[in-house]
């Protein structure tokens, strides 16, 4: 096989790897909609996804594998908007959480609220000088999601922001 021919098949397996992931994560997201979250096993999962128990645990180890991969992707989705302005942080922050708001409120009705915290901080590095501060404020992002997609209101992104601002303007972004 030359290289050319082996760039093809990696590109093909990684192809459908992510159309396996997608299929099992959509099929997640339907069974949290319906079923008690203890009620969902990968048998289930690959029935409604319609992928093999072996294509399931080449990409996971169990059922809350695939959970915490979702919210991973959107806790990056997120670091790609930080900046310096607290303000345009928080709106940012809450845009993301309004396009994932579905996804976000099945996590919470079927009782992942922790696992999405320990995912936020999971993502801190361990050695930097500021990771206290980046605790504190994954803290913050999460109380406020939190908050707001179980009392949804304000109903509108930017008031979100606002009111988040309105309470951590004068918190340090790095360690004075």
């Amino acid at each position: 096989m030359n290289k050319k021919q082996l760039d093809t098949l990696k590109r093909n397996n990684e192809e459908s790897r992510d159309f396996i992931k997608s299929c099992i994560s959509f099929a997640l997201m339907v069974m949290l909609k319906e079923e008690n979250r203890d009620k969902i096993t990968v048998t289930k999962l690959c029935n409604i996804a319609g992928v093999s128990r072996a294509a399931f645990y080449r990409n996971y180890n169990s059922v809350e594998d695939v959970l915490v991969d979702k919210i991973k992707d959107f806790a990056l989705s997120i670091t790609k908007t930080v900046g310096n302005d607290i303000y345009n942080n928080w709106l940012n922050f809450f845009k993301e959480v309004d396009k994932n708001r579905d996804d976000l409120e099945a996590y919470i009705a079927a009782g992942f609220e922790n696992k999405i915290y320990e995912v936020f901080i999971s993502l801190t590095p361990q050695e930097e000088e500021n990771r206290t501060i980046q605790i504190m404020w994954l803290s913050l992002y999460f109380s406020f999601m939190v908050k707001w997609l179980k009392e949804k209101k304000p109903k509108k992104v930017e008031d979100m922001a606002r009111l988040a601002y309105k309470y951590t303007k004068n918190i340090p972004l790095v360690a004075l």
